[in-house]
């Protein structure tokens, strides 16, 4: 009996199965699957299973957790929240947001040195491959709707290539840049693969993925290929003063971009209508913001129109813009120095590595970077169980563990 139990504890216990559950989950939420009977009750058993992953680190596990520089605002951001969910906004339903924003940033997000290298390496291409077998799957697929024009009906909604979904997703944008972040996971994995086939598998896998992304034409999803690109000439070009002029490129371009408020509402769909409805938003309330459960009444609120594209859907389709909109500046600038700090970390160790390890890291560093650059015109960082989010908290915590791990077996 007492084995039993203990099986059955380091099941529980095992963050890794977590991970897959979870972004097993999170994939089914943006496909056909979401409307296949009973499987919502995967989330609730997420959700719970998260919750319990959390009371058990409390209890026994957080003393092997390495407290880093970078925690400092993270875990201000998350007091600071808190104490707006319970006395400002005082509703359950942002503590479930909350919640939600705890299981990505203590389960998901999981950083353990202490434990062996190889281990943690191997945990990330296990979750890595799942991933790009699931896209090679739903990409082939979609593109087989598409040259047989073939429509599947499930819950009343019509999935086709063509219109405003893409295949076995439901918009063209999501299947875009999931298709993106495959591309950049099979590169990484094509380099660590001693496997034949299984190189001639992820070639295969990043021509299918390049096709899928061209033919959905996600304007999103060309983002994270501009940011491998990037974060390839930064990493690989030591001088400081080069990184401090490449800093400022994509910042002095947006300023010259933002200068046209043409040439912003065709590339965002319009959707910077809802950034001047939540800049208004967010001068009423700059401190502690309106709340997840408020934020769409707050922004119909904000000025007469009726120009607020894809709001209830996807929210203000700026995680940035989001945050001080929902929570108030000071959040977000606890959250962004949290990415500033994590990021200086990440790089300051990739300039320790050499050759093939660092082609590894920095290709999955990229894979972080870009999703930062897809949130510009998204909201899928925090609030939310999204594919995105998953991605984007597993690999940076994988990152951490790997970077700052000196057990070798």
């Amino acid at each position: 009996m007492k084995e039993i139990i203990k099986n059955i504890y380091d099941f529980v216990d095992n963050k890794l199965y977590f991970k897959l559950l979870y972004l097993f989950v999170s994939l089914t939420s943006v496909t056909m699957l979401k409307y296949v009977p009973g499987i919502k009750i995967l989330n609730y058993l997420a959700f719970a299973w998260g919750i319990i992953l959390i009371l058990l680190m409390i209890s026994e596990n957080y003393k092997r957790r390495k407290i880093y520089k970078f925690d400092i605002p993270l875990g201000l951001f998350m007091i600071l929240t808190l104490a707006f969910n319970v006395i400002a906004y005082r509703s359950i339903h942002n503590i479930e947001f909350w919640m939600i924003n705890l299981i990505l940033f203590v389960i998901i997000f999981t950083i353990d040195v202490f434990k062996c290298k190889n281990t943690m390496i191997k945990e990330m291409n296990i979750i890595t491959y799942f991933y790009a077998i699931f896209m090679f799957i739903v990409s082939s697929i979609s593109l087989i709707m598409k040259f047989f024009d073939i429509k599947i009906e499930l819950g009343g909604f019509v999935f086709e290539f063509y219109g405003v979904n893409g295949g076995v997703f439901e918009n063209k944008n999501a299947i875009a840049i999931a298709a993106a972040l495959a591309i950049v996971m099979c590169i990484y994995l094509y380099d660590i693969s001693k496997s034949h086939r299984r190189k001639m598998f992820l070639i295969a896998n990043i021509i299918l993925q390049g096709i899928t992304m061209m033919g959905e034409h996600g304007r999103s999803a060309f983002l994270i290929v501009a940011a491998v690109v990037y974060t390839f000439i930064f990493v690989y070009n030591k001088n400081k003063y080069f990184r401090i002029i490449f800093l400022l490129i994509p910042i002095l371009m947006c300023g010259t971009f933002l200068t046209n408020e043409d040439n912003i509402r065709n590339f965002t769909s319009g959707r910077s209508s809802l950034w001047t409805s939540a800049a208004i938003v967010i001068k009423d309330h700059p401190l502690n913001g309106v709340g997840n459960s408020d934020l769409v009444e707050a922004i119909k609120g904000a000025r007469e129109t009726d120009d607020l594209p894809g709001l209830e859907v996807g929210g203000l389709h700026n995680i940035y813009v989001q945050i001080a909109t929902v929570n108030g500046i000071i959040s977000l600038l606890l959250f962004l120095t949290f990415i500033a700090m994590i990021l200086i970390f990440i790089v300051q160790h990739l300039d320790k590595l050499r050759r093939k390890e660092k082609f590894q890291m920095t290709t999955l560093t990229s894979l972080v970077v870009g999703i930062l650059a897809v949130n510009l015109f998204e909201s899928t960082l925090i609030y939310i169980v999204s594919f995105i989010s998953m991605i984007f908290w597993i690999y940076l915590g994988y990152l951490v563990s790997i970077l700052d791990n000196k057990n070798i077996d």
